[in-house]
């Protein structure tokens, strides 16, 4: 007799087919797509967390539900109750319906030869195969001449087409037909392939073909169209067409069925663990699948249904968009207690007090059964049955209240593993994943068993999962069991949690030890975890700042305080990347997070100050987005929160110094729109905050930096207003605060970066007073700054940007020297360096603008040097960034203005080259720019000239 008492778990395979519950509703959803008249033209999507079932319901519809009823049996039908369709539907006697062939495509299964279910080539060979199975098996035939056509063209040009790949590929039926084309393709010559191909189909389709032609419209000439396209960069992307396209004519051959029924599984799967990827990187890895989808004409009786952890967001893709209105989404959720009990009862656990037991602990929330957990509980009571132990109902206490749930869920999950087992389990529980090596790592650390054989054992538990993400053979503990090891300070997991810290920092990965010393001290991991992300942060490190990000969801967060000081540098980090939806989430959650902070301890200083810092970076967000009073509004509640913080403590130098920074932001915006006695002011308390927080540190060099940008602020408004020997006092003070800074901390990229920029403004101010060798010179000096800056963090955006502006005003002043090929080389390496900083932050408004200027300074002096076409040429490149920038601000009126003089220096070229007509019209669309950004900043006199300069050049125009 065999001793293996241990058996699969429940929800593996057919054992789950056999115990499948509920899902009514969506069953009967199902049995609408395969009954109705006329057919839905809508993609089913059932999407839902993972372990929710969505791979059972599949199965369990392809198996029991693919069944047309006549249309008497299915109105009586209609009119019951979910339940009662789909158990009708599932005991159906075979004379009351006919079986509807149907396929399952599951794009999470490993690939295995050329069976790749994602490949776009093969993934549709075996989408063909299965479609043509399906359907033979069941008395149908489909058929599909251009697709087996394209698809034997691509093998050709790929040198992969012999007779063998063909029996491998095509059904048996197919493979004369095809071998019969392959030799003729190969024999025949350029202008008769058509002719031959055809002769073929006809040849073995016979009358078939002739209708197949007249219903797709097809000659010779589409199968020349396939010769001549490239088989990697063109041929390969149609082939999802060709398939589509035949399978909707089959489907009105006289052998097709009335209805098809293609299922796909596991959508997730193209992305793996890259699904932060946006755009049309994203949507690249469905591309083929969406486009085979889109061609489908599914009012002829083809049932696509798509299962995945979301639902699919095709509406947004570039390419093949396929609108929300065309996709049903069904949530396939968790189980209610009613059909839980039926599922513990149908794996004959007969005992009431146990179901309901199990069920309370398989609960996610109140009426909302998890299924996965349910199998898990399930199979601990079925594993014990096996080994002849009896389990009664207080095993599975029914109510966290009474007793420890945590403790008593572990034990029972465990208690049928042996010792070594358990003991490998709690370890492991302090892994957010593992193998085989980091399990032999905590074997070896913490003495238990971790050999191959009893690695291999561990793995087939149900509560071990696999993490494909990662590759081949990484596992997790379910996250159940993780957090309730947690949660009962489990002394293994603990010690596992000491062993993985050390053997991460050892391996250099910060941010998997940083994780688990917040599972062993949360405080200490949050701090460290600010404190690397503020570094990487600084020094533009963003590969470990998304490290770090990839972990921030699992760690333990006790404190509204440290959850805010969390939100807030994620903030930064995205408004970095100009992620501005993303950034403003978190800076509102931090602010948030703050607030409940204080509803708790309202006088907290540090929390104050916190609060003020996001509402500042908050304001920061909404000035680069062009939300003037939003920003005003949020630079005023920071100014009032760190007031707040310093009157309960007057030396808080922090607050001090961060009242000073949003007092700056605020005055560079009121300079902004115009309002320069506000701005002056504005500086000016900024300036003595920062003063009163240098006397109190002298060396505090956050001070000092920040000092000296609102000196260099001050110096350009003051520079603005014409106050000159007002503005080389406040650059010089502003240089002589970064010094001080740099002389205190040499490798600070922050002063580096604000000393440039302080150089740069003084180098505009020596050309207004033509000083152009001392202009030269901080030009000169201000790239050098930021240069050195750049070898500390090279992938600091601020710093490249700076330099591409630096690198505009040379090129603008030696312009005005007639230095012309020095002047375009300027342009050119400002040009670069923009593009070096849009590598990192595609969407950065400001480096959009500002790439759109150097291309419109480089445009006027192509036009100075008659050089017509590519000035024109510029004039067009600086359009597109600035309507990319307005695009995603259309209220930044840096880019309005720029558009409108780019605008007007092509309509002023256009003039000069005799073509009035197409002059005015870029006129009058400088005009509209112009009178854009006066409308949202009414008080800019510089733009009200503008505007109405141009107008007067309108108006003698066309009198």
């Amino acid at each position: 007799m065999s001793i293996n008492f241990r058996k699969r778990s429940l929800t593996d395979g057919n054992r789950a087919l056999q115990l499948f519950t509920d899902r009514h509703e969506l069953t009967r959803v199902f049995a609408a797509y395969i009954n109705e008249e006329p057919a839905a033209e809508t993609i089913l999507s059932f999407y839902g967390d993972g372990g929710n079932g969505k791979s059972l319901l599949l199965k369990f519809l392809r198996t029991k539900c693919c069944k047309r009823f006549g249309a008497d049996i299915w109105q009586k039908l209609k009119t019951k109750t979910a339940a009662e369709v789909a158990e009708d539907i599932e005991f159906a006697h075979s004379w009351e319906f006919e079986q509807v062939p149907a396929i399952l495509q599951d794009f999470g299964l490993a690939p295995n030869g050329d069976d790749q279910p994602q490949d776009p080539f093969y993934g549709l060979l075996m989408l063909r195969r299965s479609l043509a199975r399906a359907a033979t098996e069941l008395n149908y035939r489909l058929r599909f001449p251009l697709y087996d056509f394209a698809c034997v063209w691509y093998l050709k040009q790929k040198n992969r087409l012999t007779p063998e790949k063909l029996q491998e590929w095509f059904p048996s039926e197919e493979v004369d037909l095809l071998i019969e084309i392959g030799n003729a393709i190969s024999g025949t010559s350029w202008g008769t392939i058509g002719k031959a191909v055809f002769g073929i189909f006809d040849k073995h389709l016979g009358e078939n073909f002739q209708l197949y032609l007249q219903q797709r419209k097809l000659n010779e000439t589409d199968v020349q169209e396939i010769r001549r396209m490239d088989a990697e960069t063109e041929l390969i992307n149609e082939l999802p067409r060709y398939l589509a396209q035949d399978l909707n004519v089959a489907m009105l051959q006289k052998k097709a069925p009335p209805r098809i029924v293609l299922f796909f599984d596991t959508h997730e799967a193209f992305w793996g663990s890259q699904r932060q990827q946006t755009g049309i990187l994203y949507f690249q890895r469905d591309e083929w699948l969406r486009y085979f989808l889109a061609e489908l004409e599914l009012s002829r009786g083809i049932v696509a249904v798509i299962a995945g952890r979301e639902a699919p967001r095709w509406e947004e893709a570039d390419n093949f968009p396929i609108p929300q209105q065309y996709i049903d989404t069904q949530l396939v959720s968790h189980l209610s207690p009613t059909d839980a009990d039926v599922y513990l009862q149908r794996a004959d656990i007969r005992n009431e007090e146990l179901r309901q037991s199990a069920i309370a602990y398989s609960s996610v929330r109140e009426n909302q059964v998890h299924p996965l957990l349910l199998g898990l509980s399930a199979d601990v009571i079925l594993q014990a049955q096996a080994q002849r132990v009896t389990l009664t109902a207080a095993d599975f206490p029914k109510t966290a209240e009474t007793v420890d749930k945590a403790k008593i869920l572990i034990n029972r999950l465990l208690k049928y593993a042996d010792r070594e087992i358990s003991y490998a389990v709690h370890a492991l529980s302090a892994c957010r994943s593992f193998n085989f090596e980091i399990y032999r790592l905590l074997g070896t650390e913490l003495h238990f068993t971790s050999s191959k054989p009893a690695f291999d054992i561990l793995t087939e538990f149900s509560f071990v999962w696999d993490v494909e993400q990662l590759g081949e053979d990484w596992y997790r503990i379910h996250d159940l069991l993780r957090r309730l090891n947690y949660e009962t300070n489990n002394e293994i997991t603990q010690q596992a949690h000491v062993v993985l810290e050390q053997h991460y920092r050892q391996q250099g990965q910060v941010a998997e030890a940083i994780y688990h010393a917040n599972r062993l001290d949360w405080r200490r991991g949050i701090n460290e975890w600010v404190e690397v992300f503020e570094e990487a942060l600084r020094l533009s490190r963003h590969q470990q700042c998304r490290s770090l990000l990839e972990v921030r969801s699992e760690l333990i967060i006790n404190s509204d305080f440290q959850l805010g000081r969390i939100s807030q540098f994620e903030g930064n980090y995205y408004a970095q990347l100009a992620k501005y939806s993303a950034a403003q989430t978190e800076y509102l959650e931090a602010v948030a997070a703050y607030n409940q902070e204080l509803s708790i301890t309202p006088d907290d200083t540090a929390t104050l100050n916190n609060r003020g810092v996001a509402l500042q970076n908050l304001g920061e967000l909404q000035t680069q987005l062009a939300q003037h009073p939003q920003a005003i509004q949020s630079y005023t509640d920071a100014i009032t929160a760190y007031n707040q913080a310093l009157t309960l403590a007057p030396d808080y130098i922090d607050a001090l110094n961060n009242k000073g920074n949003a007092l700056a932001k605020l005055g560079n915006l009121q300079t902004q729109l115009a309002q320069h006695p506000q701005a002056i002011q504005s500086y000016t308390d900024a300036i003595a905050a920062y003063d009163q927080a240098l006397r109190l540190a002298p060396d505090y060099i956050n001070a000092l930096n920040n000092k000296g940008n609102a000196l260099a602020n001050l110096g350009e408004l003051q520079t603005q207003l014409a106050q000159h020997p007002q503005a080389i006092q406040s650059y010089t003070d502003a240089i002589a605060a970064y010094d001080q800074a740099l002389r205190l901390a040499p490798d600070n990229n922050y002063a580096l970066n604000n000393k440039g920029i302080a150089l740069q403004r003084l180098g505009n101010l020596q050309i207004q007073l033509a000083q152009h060798p001392q202009a030269i010179q901080s030009y000169t000096n201000a790239i050098a700054a930021y240069d050195q800056a750049l070898r500390l963090a090279p992938d600091y955006i601020y710093a490249f940007n700076n330099k591409g502006n630096a690198l505009k005003k040379l090129g603008d002043l030696q312009t005005q020297l007639a230095q012309h090929p020095q002047a375009i080389q300027s342009y050119t390496d400002a040009i670069v360096a923009y593009n070096q900083a849009l590598n990192l932050a595609p969407n950065y408004i400001q480096i959009l603008n500002n790439k759109g200027e150097a291309l419109q300074r480089l445009g006027d002096l192509q036009t100075q040097l008659e050089h017509h076409n590519q000035a024109i040429q510029s004039y067009q490149n600086a359009l597109k960034f600035y309507n990319q920038a307005l695009n995603l601000a259309p209220d930044f009126t840096y880019a309005l203005n720029n558009k409108g003089t780019t605008l007007q220096s092509w309509g002023k070229l256009l003039l000069q080259l005799s073509q009035q007509p197409e002059a005015v019209n870029h006129l009058q669309a400088a005009l509209a720019a112009f009178n854009r950004s006066f409308a949202i900043a009414p008080g800019d006199e510089f733009v009200r000239n503008w505007r109405d300069e141009l107008q007067e050049l309108l108006d003698n125009l066309v009198s």
